[in-house]
């Protein structure tokens, strides 16, 4: 599914959320009936294209295999917690590569690939649709409504952050806001704590290799999964690790792990340097503490 097309209206996480809850409270409702809870009648006249935004995010909940059609047509919600689980699981659907979830599973491949680009940008360069014009090698982006709807998407999923106006020279407020930097931070220190594919050693020392594999498989668009690539990527000057680099970084200073240098040549990796300052950070070793939230 093509969430950043915005025809009829745009998909987004939010709506989804809110009509995955409906349905999820209220089992054994029909199409009509769940579109009269999320978007009554009297309202939608005021909504995007008459509510079409509850129409595609039913269908992206349907797409995602979020929610359930028996049939008699009436509708059943896969049991998830609360909005974070809810974020969680849509996450790893959308960022994991669709043959993961067996051969009808199409995704949201441009998503996906928007978030693989992502990944390679640097975390202090403020993103708009200006930079993008300029600097973007996917042609994803092909015009700036696209990329009003990656903004919302890779802010929810946890792999970007809204730009500080301090980042932005004389920006003002509301140009500030269309603004992201790519920041997994949010993301990473999520599948640490609640990891959907397996489990990290915690409160002893492993590899910065084992973690990265795990981080990879988690968040399958980072740097390094074999899926995570796109055309003109061998072209691409900064293909490395800065994004996930302040992730790691950030997570440390949050308590979750603690990264360590040992000597050990077959086994040391260089972080780079988020700020670009020419000073990588060595990592050999890598300790995730014994946290829970």
């Amino acid at each position: 599914m093509d969430v950043l097309n915005p025809s009829p209206a745009y998909c987004v996480p939010q709506t989804m959320w809110l009509t995955y809850r409906v349905i999820m409270e209220h089992p054994d409702l029909s199409q009509t009936q769940i579109l009269d809870f999320v978007t009554p009648e009297t309202m939608r006249p005021r909504t995007p294209s008459n509510g079409a935004h509850a129409t595609r995010a039913l269908a992206a909940l349907r797409e995602f295999g979020l929610v359930h059609v028996g049939g008699d047509g009436l509708y059943q919600a896969e049991k998830l917690a609360d909005s974070v689980e809810f974020l969680r699981t849509l996450r790893y659907r959308l960022l994991a590569p669709p043959e993961t979830f067996g051969t009808d599973f199409e995704g949201a491949p441009s998503l996906r690939l928007g978030l693989t680009w992502l990944m390679r940008q640097a975390p202090f360069t403020p993103l708009d649709w200006g930079y993008v014009q300029t600097a973007n090698r996917t042609q994803l982006f092909t015009n700036d409504t696209r990329f009003n709807a990656f903004r919302p998407w890779s802010i929810a999923l946890g792999m970007g952050m809204p730009a500080l106006s301090a980042m932005v020279e004389g920006a003002k407020q509301k140009t500030t806001g269309e603004k992201i930097v790519p920041d997994p931070t949010q993301a990473v220190i999520d599948v640490i704590l609640h990891p959907l594919t397996g489990q990290i050693p915690r409160g002893e020392q492993i590899s910065i290799q084992q973690l990265l594999e795990f981080l990879r498989a988690e968040l399958p668009v980072l740097p390094g999964h074999p899926s995570a690539t796109y055309d003109g990527i061998a072209d691409d000057p900064d293909n490395g690790l800065r994004a996930l680099g302040l992730a790691l970084t950030s997570a440390e200073a949050r308590g979750i792990l603690t990264m360590t240098y040992q000597s050990d040549p077959s086994g040391v990796i260089a972080l780079p340097d988020a700020q670009e300052t020419g000073h990588d950070r060595f990592v050999s070793a890598v300790t995730v503490k014994e946290v829970t939230r």
